[in-house]
């Protein structure tokens, strides 16, 4: 585990991560997470460390950090390294004079760190061993639920620029928490950001909603699309794969209709809806007013019945 201090430091960590994650010198999934995640993931709600509205000022994040092992940070990287002690050492010597190239780069010892440590899931879970800590963050509000904004870019640091800039506009128009974690593959990185909120708070539920809708829009106006989403936004994240006049989306409708023609496995499962349901106002794009079910199914040929 390292951190980091600065904001700023984001878009040259992404370009020390990008080789050395394609090399494998950096092994699995690469995480570089804000610190205000790694501060929630300690289970406590938000209002042990403030009890104002909107989001949780940089001078309490800094102050409650400063309780930690951690220390006073912006961004943490989680990693892990594999094989015989030798190759370890090599790959480990090649990371700490990457990373130490930002300023203020900060090693932390995992001897100093309490066995409630956040660092201690991570590694039973890069050791193989499943591990819910993760959700604790859940606990951030009363009734608390997540649901995430999870854009795919290239590793470049001005992508990773973007896509924070993104974000940090319209959880600060909704009044809530940024926890961004940047988790790089070999040839992609994922942005995967947790909004949690108050599941009986309709009000909170409905600026979650707008929140993310309108992130997925943005995104996609720049060129970056949705890996992954909850059930009632995969309408409007296939609509962002819109090349070629939907190309894609009609290609999925033809394999649908030729395995499933009755439309019984999942209709609409990642937006890709049934003959028998098309154009019926199924679909859940942000404009249904409330209304969560369609007109009905078209009746198969030949075998309606009165």
């Amino acid at each position: 585990m390292y951190t980091f201090p600065n904001e700023e430091d984001l878009a040259p960590l992404i370009e020390i991560i990008r080789p050395l994650r394609i090399s494998n010198i950096l092994e699995n999934v690469a995480q570089l997470r804000h610190c205000l995640q790694t501060l929630a993931v300690r289970g406590q709600p938000r209002s042990t460390y403030y009890s104002g509205t909107g989001p949780l000022p940089r001078s309490i994040i800094d102050r409650e950090m400063s309780k930690t092992p951690l220390g006073v940070c912006t961004w943490v990287y989680y990693g892990m390294s594999y094989g015989p002690a030798h190759i370890r050492k090599y790959k480990l010597d090649i990371i700490d004079a990457e990373f130490k190239k930002i300023p203020g780069a900060r090693k932390i010892n995992p001897s100093t760190l309490p066995e409630n440590e956040y660092f201690w899931s991570r590694d039973r879970i890069a050791s193989g061993a499943p591990d819910l800590v993760e959700l604790l963050w859940t606990n951030w509000v009363p009734n608390g639920a997540h649901v995430a904004f999870s854009p795919i870019a290239p590793i470049r640091g001005t992508d990773a620029v973007a896509l924070y800039k993104l974000a940090q506009k319209h959880h600060l128009a909704a009044n809530i928490d940024l926890m961004p974690a940047f988790c790089v593959g070999l040839r992609e990185m994922h942005l995967i950001v947790e909004l949690v909120f108050n599941q009986a708070d309709e009000g909170e539920r409905q600026r979650m909603e707008k929140a993310l809708r309108d992130m997925i829009t943005e995104a996609a106006e720049l060129g970056y699309g949705e890996y992954r989403t909850h059930l009632v936004l995969m309408d409007q994240v296939a609509g962002t794969y819109s090349w070629n006049g939907g190309a894609l989306g009609k290609m999925n409708e033809r394999l649908k209709d030729a395995l499933d023609p009755n439309g019984i496995l999942a209709p609409g499962r990642c937006g890709i809806w049934p003959r028998r349901y098309r154009g019926r106002g199924w679909e859940m794009d942000g404009r249904e007013n409330g209304k969560t079910e369609g007109d009905g199914v078209e009746p198969d040929a030949g075998k309606g019945r009165l």
